[in-house]
């Protein structure tokens, strides 16, 4: 079973659960999308279960994950990020669990306290995304990080298709994840000695790999948000790299 039909079977898996109990009153529409809160305050965010797949935002941060579910105990269902990491759990009586280290325990009760608007990346252009890829490099070097070139390699994408939109994410996500590794020291004198360039490719697969000094991100354009990967994939599969 393909990565795009097994994510469609799990979300109608969750359906099934939500679709009995305290949770029936969400056919409503406007109850499967909302900004949720732990009583704490330490952690927000915008869960949208409008479609297939579930998506997520947390506060403070401009990524979106797709979240894959699988049944878990208790009538619940368990939503992981692509790197297989669990990030929250629903109930059938609508309780939503995050889980998070920065959490005493490691999870909380988080509740709905706003309405949202739908999880959908920024539109951009060609133009947008090559400019956003080769600005990428100088605010990197600007934080004093080694010089990079960052590039990207869509050849089999029209000047108009609407699939650069997923290109300028792929990029943002790419460049917050360098960011965050760039703040430390050992890291930064790791990228310097081994990375010269980084290109982001439209492929058939979603991969990271290594070739000589050149980090190559494959994400498959024509699919927004689950055509990349996270910024913690990201992160393991450099760290592993390197």
């Amino acid at each position: 079973m393909s990565g795009r039909f097994r994510m469609i079977a799990v979300g109608a898996a969750l359906t099934l659960i939500i679709g009995h109990g305290a949770l029936a009153a969400e056919s409503d529409p406007r109850l499967r999308i909302g900004h949720y809160s732990t009583g704490s305050g330490l952690i927000g965010f915008v869960i949208d279960r409008l479609g297939t797949p579930i998506k997520l935002r947390f506060d403070g941060s401009d990524e979106i994950l797709a979240l894959t579910a699988e049944q878990a105990a208790y009538n619940s269902m368990t939503l992981k990020r692509d790197d297989g990491v669990s990030v929250l759990r629903i109930y059938e009586t609508g309780r939503i669990l995050v889980f998070s280290d920065k959490l005493s325990g490691g999870s909380a009760d988080a509740y709905r306290d706003q309405e949202a608007e739908p999880l959908v990346v920024k539109k951009a252009t060609k133009e947008q995304a090559e400019t956003e890829a080769e600005s990428l490099g100088r605010r990197l070097r600007r934080t004093g990080a080694p010089a990079l070139a960052i590039s990207l390699d869509a050849p089999r994408l029209s000047t108009d298709a609407a699939a650069w939109s997923a290109m300028a994410d792929a990029i943002a996500v790419t460049g917050a994840t360098l960011a965050e590794m760039l703040t430390s020291p050992i890291a930064r004198e790791i990228i310097a000695a081994k990375l010269r360039r980084v290109v982001i490719r439209d492929a058939d697969r979603v991969d990271v790999r290594l070739a000589d000094d050149t980090l190559i991100v494959e994400v498959e354009a024509r699919e927004a948000i689950t055509g990349r990967p996270s910024s913690a994939r990201l992160k393991s599969a450099i760290g592993d790299l390197l």
